[in-house]
């Protein structure tokens, strides 16, 4: 007998079925001779510290660091049911093989090495490597199995990984509780990946808070050529000047060069300068960019696209998310005619402009995927039925549409500058036009993608056909533009994750749990599509280690982790390294003046019996489950309220004046804010209005 273990009943069910016709037992399917059975996820882990060291259950400085000399496993007590199937399958008698079907990738493997062990398996194991779950992928790969043995290094990067987690995410938790904690408030989390990411989002606000807008002025003239009806518009340049010279500091300045140019002043094109450029497809996605596409086309978070995708995996639909790789491999290469094909029905007009032959060699890098493990996400061919989920149904046609505008001809377009001159200024008129669509036929009905900020308005409006040098130009009229410097954007899902592949944080796999896991921790809170560090997180940042929080530290583990996955590092080396910074991480928490983190703002002004204490959308009772009610709102007619602002309100007392509040009209007003018996209120000069 053969045994297949699987990391998920769906992906097990695919393999009984591309077997032959398989049969059902309690926890597994046969096939002939093979048993296919399953995990879900992890059904073993490492063991708690209690398991090591009876003393290590209690939460103390004596205790710490806990630097165990062999780590153990331990079930997950909602996965023991499958477990035991699992083992008692391994015991039998006439069990000669095991493949190991989990998730082709660092964590897949562990699973399965863990399930292994724990179950204490002696058989000869074989892997089966699946980047998609069509039945002729899957009998591809059981064609080209290997010993277990091919996948040792990424085995040891995956369990120095995990017992790296498990050294620093315990020991600095402990320690930053014990130090910093409040009796009530829970464990301080930090984390080897967790805390940098929170540093990330943490700084881009205060970036944002401590942010000085300026005010600056542009000039817009209007003008028509002669003969022509067709107008145009241009900002005032500076020529020669450095960028940006379409804007003076000076208000005065602004109206000098207003005044200069009345309506009716005569001028003539200087220049009309059109250029042809080349827009070249995109590439193919990975998981990164798929997750970034879709927060910023659907407002999808990055977890929910990773869970959408891998159900679109595990229905046939598409291949394995979890890759860094934007290409594929020359075996897939060759099916890509085949796929789109199978979706000509669905995409009959994408279709048809697929060029002859197929320019596969685009979207073709074995090195890369030979990395990354995986190719790029692409479709599989396969048709999706009616009872494809919403959610799941704009992915699908995400990685559709992207798999056939990486293989669609290119576009071009055409970049015009215009330079006008009138009154002794110049003017500057920037537009683009279409000339052919090209491959963005694939991506015209889909949602646009918007950007992370706002945009500042172009240099005018859309450059009219025909325009040539010398033509002669009269003013219609001059506006002079008001406008502030812009704080940089608050990050997003997909610029969050855009920062986490740049300094190396996290993997594919698992950046969208991380992010999960801050705002489930209330150090990060979502406000629509923007991510915020709450007073919480910060707080946390505040007094952990300076090591702790760099990004480009847990960067550089990152790398070694897969340095040690393709067989040039050493897993044991690595983690004598991780164990000497957590021995550092503890003692500098440990010689840390105690300062509570979490603590209450003060008796809550209502109920007189609970405590104001902070919460994801601002500061409540801690008695609202006996009925009350009182809440400070976290954001006050579109400003953020701080904890030190906060605090003022309970006491009693008027807060300084603040900017930037909306009225319902959409217009900004300063106010300072009171606390009047159970809510806040504005204060003007005069006047009170209700918040």
């Amino acid at each position: 007998m053969r045994l297949i273990i699987a990391e998920k009943p769906s992906v097990a069910r695919a393999i009984a079925g591309a077997l032959g016709t398989p049969t059902r037992h309690d926890g597994y399917l046969q096939v002939g001779s093979d048993l296919v059975s399953w995990a879900l996820g992890h059904l073993v882990t490492l063991a708690e510290p209690e398991q090591y060291d009876p003393a290590w259950k209690r939460w103390t400085w004596d205790g710490l660091p806990m630097l165990p000399d062999a780590f153990r496993l331990r079930p997950i007590p909602s996965g023991r049911p499958q477990l035991k199937i699992l083992r008692d399958l391994l015991k039998r008698p006439d069990m000669q093989t095991v493949v190991l079907a989990t998730d082709a990738d660092r964590e897949g493997e562990l699973i399965g090495r863990w399930i292994l062990r724990y179950a204490g398996a002696r058989q000869p194991v074989q892997r089966l490597w699946l980047s998609e779950t069509t039945p002729s992928a899957i009998q591809a790969a059981f064609q080209g199995l290997k010993p277990a043995s091919a996948y040792d290094t990424l085995a040891a990067a995956a369990e120095a990984r995990a017992q790296a987690d498990w050294v620093v995410g315990l020991n600095s938790t402990r320690a930053m509780t014990l130090r910093h904690g409040q009796r009530g408030q829970g464990a301080l989390s930090v984390g080897r990946v967790q805390t940098p990411t929170l540093k990330l989002i943490a700084d881009r606000d205060s970036q944002i808070e401590s942010f000085e807008s300026t005010p600056y002025w542009q000039v817009r003239a209007t003008v028509n050529p002669d003969g022509d009806s067709v107008a145009y518009s241009g900002l005032w340049v500076k020529l020669p000047g450095e960028e940006p010279a379409d804007r003076v500091a000076v208000q005065e300045d602004a109206e000098r060069i207003a005044a200069a140019v009345p309506p009716g002043t005569p001028g003539a094109i200087r220049s009309v300068d059109r250029k042809r450029v080349t827009v070249k497809p995109p590439t193919l996605y990975n998981l990164a960019d798929l997750q970034k596409d879709a927060n910023r086309r659907f407002g999808l978070t990055a977890g929910a696209t990773l869970q959408a995708a891998q159900a679109l995996y595990e229905a046939r639909l598409t291949t394995y998310p979890r890759t860094d790789a934007r290409a594929v491999g020359a075996a897939e290469a060759a099916t890509l005619a085949q796929r789109l094909k199978g979706l000509q029905g669905v995409y009959p007009d994408l279709h048809a402009a697929l060029p002859t032959p197929l320019p596969v060699g685009r979207v073709t890098d074995d090195a890369a995927v030979a990395k990354a493990g995986h190719p790029a996400i692409i479709i599989t061919g396969q048709v999706p039925g009616s009872d494809l989920g919403e959610r799941e149904r704009k992915i699908f046609d995400l990685i559709a549409r992207r798999t056939f505008a990486a293989l669609l001809p290119v576009g071009s377009d055409e970049r015009t500058t215009v330079l006008t001159d009138s009154g002794g200024e110049t003017w500057r008129t920037k537009g683009t036009a279409v000339v052919t669509l090209g491959w963005r036929i694939a991506t015209r009905t889909l949602p646009e993608a918007k950007p992370d900020a706002p945009e500042d308005a172009s240099d005018g409006s859309a450059v009219p056909p025909g325009l040539r040098a010398g033509q002669r130009v009269t003013v219609q009229n001059v506006e002079i533009l008001s406008k502030q410097t812009k704080p940089p954007a608050r990050l997003t899902d997909a610029s969050l994750l855009a920062l986490m592949e740049k300094h190396g944080l996290g993997t594919p796999a698992t950046r969208a749990a991380i992010l999960d896991t801050l705002i489930r921790r209330l150090y990060v809170q979502r406000e629509k599509k923007r991510l915020v560090s709450t007073e919480k997180g910060r707080a946390v940042l505040a007094v952990a280690p300076p090591a702790l929080q760099s990004p480009d530290l847990t960067g550089e583990w990152e790398a070694r982790l897969e340095a040690i996955a393709g067989g040039s590092g050493d897993g044991d080396v690595f983690l004598q390294g991780i164990r000497q910074y957590t021995t550092e991480v503890v003692a500098k928490v440990k010689g840390q003046t105690g300062q509570a983190i979490g603590s209450d703002l003060g008796a809550c002004p209502v109920c007189h019996q609970g405590r104001v204490i902070a919460g994801r959308k601002g500061w409540g009772c801690s008695r609202w489950r006996d009925g009350c009610r009182f809440t400070i709102w976290r954001e006050v007619a579109g400003k953020r309220l701080t904890e030190a602002q906060a605090k003022a309100l309970l006491a009693g007392k008027t807060t300084a004046s603040i900017s930037g509040f909306k009225s319902k009209a959409g217009k900004t007003f300063s106010a300072r804010l009171k606390l009047d018996k159970d809510h806040v209120v504005f204060v003007f000069e005069s006047s009170r209005q209700g918040a």
